[in-house]
């Protein structure tokens, strides 16, 4: 019997695999396994002990057995975290999330920086190249511009790397999953709430490189047009990660004085791309004497400590508590598991604060 409980497990890891590329969750019942592989039913509880041991199923009393998508060899249920900063703004956040859904799977995760450059990311999917990660979480860099390592991604999905994006996603990968935000309902709810108070020019600022941008920059646009609102080109301002870095870096607000002077100043309310763009852009409309939110209205995206200065409290839109790092976490445990996942866009929901005349 031991020869046939060890023989038999070696063909229930083939057939998890096997499961799993074919989304299924659950191995047939201890009796199915007796009569396909004319069995004793002890020898087949064996057989599944030593799996369950491995970490490769769990057991459900009076349900059956499950698959986990842990590999046998612990040193391999690792997961990659690819984000473009780990220190600040709302990642921290979010990669404590990530990290304690994967962990309550039974996965570890080791978290790498790309500063949001196509080198570093490159640097970095080298160096996965010859590890064995199960998956990778990633968020794309400069996900609106053409990506130069797409051959990396292509290289790790063929060795079994499972992939799936976070806020953003490349859309040559249209394989891969994602889990972002609504960015278009999130203008939408934005420019509504605007013109609900009277505003009539609403500008925006975006940013181009980034995938959020373009999709925000959309919503934006046609909830514009829908409510029939007076618009010209030079409402829609754009900047890149070249100016947030030299903003978030040096103080450098050039760019925002320039759009203040020269497009922005018909308007009365602006849609800002994320909060870093609103709490810089608070502060050079004050230098300019403008008096808020009297004489200009700010929105923007993301909901952090920044939207809650002393200055000013800025109405922003947020998620749900520790939705969109569990959500993206989960994502990958189900596709590791073999169960159905798809890609997902997370809603948002308006918190209206003192720059909008509210709190």
């Amino acid at each position: 019997m031991a020869v046939k409980y060890k023989w038999l497990s070696q063909r229930l890891e083939a057939l998890i695999q096997k499961n799993i590329r074919e989304g299924i969750n659950k191995l047939p019942s201890e009796q199915e396994l007796s009569e396909k592989y004319q069995l004793s039913r002890q020898t087949v509880r064996m057989a599944l002990k030593t799996l369950e041991e491995k970490g490769l199923i769990e057991k459900k009393r009076g349900s059956g057995s499950y698959i986990t998508g842990r590999s046998p060899k612990s040193q391999e249920n690792q997961i990659g975290i690819l984000i473009s900063n780990d220190q600040d703004y709302i990642y921290p956040g979010v990669l404590r999330d990530i990290q304690s859904t994967l962990s309550e799977g039974g996965f570890s995760a080791t978290v790498f920086c790309t500063g949001n450059l196509f080198s570093r990311e490159r640097e970095i999917l080298h160096s996965l190249l010859g590890k064995p990660f199960r998956g990778l979480i990633v968020e794309g860099c400069k996900s609106a511009l053409p990506n130069p390592n797409l051959d990396l991604y292509h290289r790790l999905m063929k060795k079994g790397c499972e992939i799936i994006f976070l806020y953003n996603h490349y859309p040559e990968l249209s394989d891969c999953l994602f889990v972002k935000d609504d960015n278009f309902s999130g203008s939408a709810l934005l420019v509504e709430h605007l013109a609900s108070q009277g505003h009539t020019r609403i500008g925006g600022i975006f940013k181009f490189d980034d995938l959020q941008g373009p999709e925000r920059c959309q919503g934006f646009l046609e909830t514009i047009r829908d409510l029939n609102l007076p618009f010209s080109d030079g409402q829609v301002c754009w900047y890149g990660s070249h100016e947030l870095n030299k903003m978030v870096k040096w103080k450098d607000t050039a760019f925002l004085n320039d759009m203040v002077q020269e497009s922005l100043s018909s308007c009365t309310a602006i849609v800002c791309y994320n909060d870093i763009l609103a709490y810089h852009l608070v502060g050079v409309l004050m230098q300019a004497g403008y008096r808020l939110p009297g004489d200009m209205a700010i929105t923007a995206f993301d909901n952090t400590y920044l939207s809650n200065s002393d200055i000013l409290t800025i109405t922003t839109l947020s998620h749900l508590p520790h939705e969109m790092g569990t959500r993206a976490a989960q994502a990958m445990l189900k596709k590791l598991k073999g169960l159905p996942v798809h890609s997902q866009e997370v809603r948002w929901h308006l918190n209206r604060k003192e720059s909008t005349g509210a709190g």
